[in-house]
């Protein structure tokens, strides 16, 4: 399933789930108990087994914020746990800056 098109259709505003869940919490975030404001909660998905049928369990309503910061979060801790990259290393000799073999000609 296309994840940004799913996030923009209108199964997953109308979603159960999604609904289900931003009632639950009381229309606030669950991270800083900000209520909804100007800026609507954002439904961030705690796992992506069940897309397009999920459970209220597999939701969490989050403030822009937070949400951004539990991605963030969560990003680092699957990415720290990749192994390193490596690199080839070519090991150059110094640049030469000035051509000294002409020094005394100032031509």
């Amino acid at each position: 399933m296309d994840y940004v098109k799913y996030i923009s259709s209108a199964k997953w505003r109308r979603s159960e789930a999604r609904l289900g869940e931003l009632q639950s919490a009381g229309f606030r975030c669950r991270t800083c108990n900000a209520l909804a404001g100007p800026d609507p909660l954002e439904v961030h998905h705690r796992t992506y087994e069940r897309l397009g049928r999920e459970l209220v369990g597999d939701l969490t309503a989050l403030c822009r914020k937070c949400h951004v910061g539990v991605t963030d979060i969560l990003r680092g801790r699957r990415y720290a746990l990749l192994p390193p990259m490596t690199a080839d290393i070519v090991t150059m000799r110094p640049a030469v800056l000035f051509d000294n073999s002409r020094a005394g000609d100032r031509s």
